[in-house]
């Protein structure tokens, strides 16, 4: 794992070696072990690659980069290509030879070979820069599942692209703008859609396409060359997963697991021999203890040693993590776990760790969330509305549904499935959204559009709403999760591998019926039914408790006073009266408003950190 940085903008434009310099310093926490740039003159373009390596595979010079294949090629490369041994194959077969072991060498020779079309042989989480000088041309690729996100800003004078934003904030044409359509859609979700960032200006590269850019025209163009269901297989789960966590076990330095005792993670500890299982123990809850307990349980079974990190937040000052959380985002996302995902990060960093498999992925692709089996049941929820709508109304719903009962009703309100979802996903019900935004139906519209262009990739069943779940999941919810954890995990320089992210694992998924997802009521049966052939019952039949970081005690801490006071810079973007009213009600008991509070918050903190 790395971080890349990279520009070609005409000739005439100032400054931007010294820039990607500094981008690259900025962006150091990706790669502290070495750093590299190359710069050229292309057509009527200056070109700059710059790097920042992670020494995973070949730590020898060999695997330093920018890397050349020393006919006008080069190449930066962020990330880890799973197959290249069988690739390095092929091409030694064709009279091929390498200086060194890294997968970069075997990106490197492939284009060499195949030209973009070496691009869909690739299996991997990734994202990469060739430059081709004989062609006048360079390419920027980005795996097909979204692991590794690569960010783009285009202007009249090229383009500029880095592995996080901070990075490409660095080079002075950048304008980082917000985009008034993103802060309405992270208000319905609590994340964006890809490409989407919460700037006007800077866009992700989607999964499983590339930019090829002409650099005598300066013609750019985006293709897709590959897709998820081009890896479905004939073998089974438990193959499909074995392969892909063999595969990703590989590395020149130590690899460690990301462990909570549930089922995706519990399948990794099973086939991950010696790896030592790491543990994030949040304040005492009666969850925590049920994952504590269980955690303890199989790693003795399974006879690994489990490391326990404790997440406990400042009680000096409450908005140590808060801060943090905001700042290294990046993109609008107000996922809290990100501060926990860092803190075992840099725990397993000193324990002697720079790759940690993670279970992430898994409720995506086998339909793993409550919130499917809800799904499952879409035609009768909406006729329900009216009857839902009664019990929330006077509070005859049990006390512990009460961060989710309100979304259900949401749900069931929409009658555009694609909005509909956004409730469910989201806090905020569309009479909040309302109170918030005087321009809501302008605002609404131009989310609906965007809803459209994911739905119109949905090739399933569109009354199969789990299926088309999976399909907004694949560049929404799990792409902000794959934020979150790339973004945490790197500020520590851990290379974060998810192997039931593999792309056979996904297709496998993605090609199971929703009946078989979630057979007998239990969501992602495909996976807990491979667990059970791996753990005893007793180790498995457990509650789901999820990654539910302790927001309610961190709201209460502020204080009502305190949030009315830092919340004065968010009212350009939203309705004061209805702020008021979110905190109003909290404090005086009325309704438990933690979660819509915490996503306010974060957005003021964001505003305060990204654009003072």
């Amino acid at each position: 794992m790395c971080g890349l940085s990279f520009f070609a903008v005409k000739r005439e434009v100032p400054g931007v070696q010294s820039q990607l310099e500094s981008s690259l310093a900025v962006t150091k926490h990706r790669g502290p072990d070495a750093s590299g740039t190359y710069f050229a003159s292309v057509g009527d373009y200056q070109v700059g690659l710059g790097h920042n390596r992670l020494s995973i595979l070949d730590l020898s010079p060999t695997g330093s980069q920018p890397m050349f294949a020393g006919n006008g090629v080069s190449i930066v490369f962020n990330g880890e290509v799973f197959n290249h041994h069988e690739l390095r194959n092929q091409l030694i077969e064709k009279g091929y030879s390498f200086k060194g072991t890294s997968d970069t060498e075997v990106i490197l020779q492939l284009y060499v070979e195949h030209k973009e079309h070496a691009f869909k042989l690739l299996e991997g989480m990734f994202t990469f820069v060739i430059l081709d000088e004989a062609r006048n041309k360079f390419f920027l690729v980005r795996d097909v599942i979204g692991i590794k996100p690569v960010y783009c800003y285009s202007s009249t004078n090229g383009i500029y692209a880095c592995s996080e934003i901070r990075g490409l904030k660095s080079y002075s044409e950048v304008t980082a703008d917000i985009d008034h359509d993103d802060v309405f859609e992270f208000f319905n979700n609590g994340f964006l859609y890809e490409p989407n960032t919460g700037y006007k200006a800077i866009k992700k590269l989607m999964p499983g396409t590339y930019l090829e850019f002409d650099l005598l025209t300066g013609a750019c163009e985006t293709h897709r060359y590959q897709t998820v269901m081009n890896f479905k297989t004939e073998q089974n789960l438990a193959a499909d997963v074995s392969s892909a966590v063999t595969r990703q076990l590989e590395a020149d330095v130590p690899v460690g697991v990301f462990f909570s005792g549930g089922a995706d993670s519990s399948i990794l500890a099973s086939y991950t021999g010696e790896a030592d299982l790491f543990f994030a123990k949040y304040e005492a809850t009666e969850d925590s203890a049920v994952d504590m307990k269980f955690s303890a349980d199989i790693a003795e079974h399974l006879g690994k040693k489990l490391v326990v990190t404790e997440i406990l937040d400042s009680n000096t000052n409450v908005f140590e993590s808060i801060d943090f959380v905001a700042a290294n985002t990046e993109e609008l996302v107000s996922d809290y776990t990100f501060w926990a995902t860092y803190r075992l990060s840099t725990e397993a960093r000193k324990s002697g760790y720079t790759v940690m498999l993670s279970g992430m992925g898994g409720d995506e692709a086998f339909a793993g969330y409550p919130r499917y089996k809800v799904l499952k049941h879409h035609g009768l929820i909406r006729r329900l509305y009216p009857v839902l709508n009664a019990l929330l109304k006077f509070k005859l719903f049990p006390k512990q549904l009460d961060k989710k009962f309100e979304r259900l009703v949401s749900y069931a309100q929409e009658s555009y499935w694609p909005l509909a979802y956004s409730r469910m996903l989201g806090y905020f019900s569309r009479q909040e959204l309302k109170g918030f935004f005087p321009d809501y139906s302008k605002r609404e519209q131009h989310y609906k559009q965007r809803l459209e262009s994911v739905l119109v990739n949905y090739k399933g069943d569109p009354a199969d709403k789990v299926k088309c779940a999976q399909h907004f999941d694949l560049t929404g919810f799990l792409s902000h999760n794959l934020s979150v954890s790339d973004k945490a995990s790197m500020l520590a320089s851990i290379e974060l591998r998810v192997p039931l992210l593999d792309e056979r694992v996904v297709a496998n998924g993605f090609a199971t019926s929703s009946a078989e997802l979630l057979k007998d009521g239990a969501p992602k049966a495909p996976l807990k039914s491979l667990l059970k052939s791996l753990l005893p019952a007793a180790l498995v039949d457990r509650p789901k408790t999820g990654f539910n970081p302790p927001l309610d005690g961190i709201i209460r801490r502020i204080g009502a006073e305190r949030l009315l006071s830092e919340f004065e810079r968010i009212y350009q973007y939203l309705e004061r009266e209805e702020v008021e009213k979110l905190v109003t009600n909290h404090f005086s008991g009325a309704i438990n408003n933690t979660y819509k509070l915490w996503q306010v918050l974060y957005f003021e903190r964001w505003l305060k950190l990204n654009f003072a």
